[in-house]
């Protein structure tokens, strides 16, 4: 669990045991990392997108919250998928996940 910073926002970098889901299409991803703007999501098996190809889908975060999101692929490496969202992850919910990590760190 990391608090990354990056120019304009705080991203939440998740241990594998605690992702998030990003559903799509039916087809689920793990998140890797989340900001306000931002997502970076693991392929699995599923196609590679081309950059500018649209993703809109759900969050379902640990808590039990889901958040709707519409993005556009930026890149496309070493088997993870980054988008930049235009319809994006209020801070509110950042903030609620880093108290969820730092909670669930301590307890381990």
């Amino acid at each position: 669990m990391a608090w990354i910073h990056d120019r304009e926002h705080y991203r939440v970098a998740y241990p594998t045991a605690l992702r998030p889901k990003l559903v799509v299409q039916g087809v689920t991803f793990e998140v890797v990392d989340i900001s306000e703007r931002g997502i970076r999501f693991r392929l699995g098996e599923a196609a590679r997108p081309e950059p500018g190809f649209e993703v809109q889908g759900e969050v379902r975060f640990r808590r039990g919250e889901t958040i709707t999101l519409r993005g556009t692929v930026l890149r496309v490496a070493d088997g993870e998928v980054a988008a930049r969202l235009e319809e994006g992850i209020p801070l509110r919910v950042i903030m609620e996940e880093q108290r969820f990590l730092l909670d669930r760190n301590r307890r381990m």
